[in-house]
């Protein structure tokens, strides 16, 4: 049986960034299985690909289960935060939600083999196992510690590229980052709270989440 105690880092460019998995206690065969969910989801839901999901869901066409879930929360986040967070307004690119739903898809594949590690893409990251681990976000050109998080999940977003549904407003704050129970959440909560950044924890305590704006 292969050894699954020496701790396994690899990445791989995927989601239109660099995947990076750091796990103990599994073997490289769960560490690949995990790639390739995160693979799967990178195809679903890719906006650039003429025929992922994306074409699907703006023609009302069915989608696959696993995007389907994505729009679902979507929907949920939407709501709850008063239309900030709408991806009809990007035409259903899911971008701005589907990074965190890949890491949440491979932490299950990894917790299930009885892991302990990161996923992270690009920022978006998910801690798993008992222990606690130090977290750095990019604030600007620097990296800021923000303590030690165990068993949950962070994600960072910048202003840049952010689109408004309420039109041309804009976000006011330079960056936020939000910790939740899951990645899909902390990825899609992030867009709400550069948006309105002077409710930001109001909107992240919405989701069982917290959230700090980056000055």
């Amino acid at each position: 049986m292969p050894a699954c105690s020496a701790e396994i880092r690899r990445a791989q460019p995927l989601l239109g960034t660099f995947v990076e998995i750091r796990v103990r206690g599994v073997s490289q065969n769960e560490v690949d299985r995990a790639f390739a969910a995160i693979s799967l989801v990178h195809a679903l839901m890719s906006a650039q690909a003429p025929d992922s999901d994306i074409a699907r869901a703006r023609s009302g066409r069915a989608v696959h289960p696993w995007t389907q879930r994505v729009l679902d929360r979507a929907a949920e986040i939407r709501a709850g935060t008063g239309g900030l967070f709408d991806v009809a307004a990007c035409g259903y690119a899911l971008d701005g939600i589907a990074k965190g739903f890949a890491v949440d898809r491979a932490v299950d594949i990894l917790e299930a083999g009885g892991g302990a590690g990161c996923v992270n893409a690009g920022g978006d990251l998910r801690l798993f196992g008992d222990a606690f681990q130090e977290v750095h976000v990019r604030q600007g050109n620097n990296l800021v510690g923000i303590g030690r998080v165990r068993d949950a999940a962070v994600a960072t977003s910048a202003r840049a590229l952010l689109v408004d549904p309420r039109g041309p407003v804009g976000a006011t704050a330079r960056g936020v980052t939000v910790i939740a129970p899951d990645c899909m959440s902390a990825d899609a909560l992030t867009k709400p709270c550069l948006l309105a950044p002077e409710r930001a924890a109001e909107l992240a305590a919405r989701f069982d989440a917290m959230a700090w704006v980056h000055p």
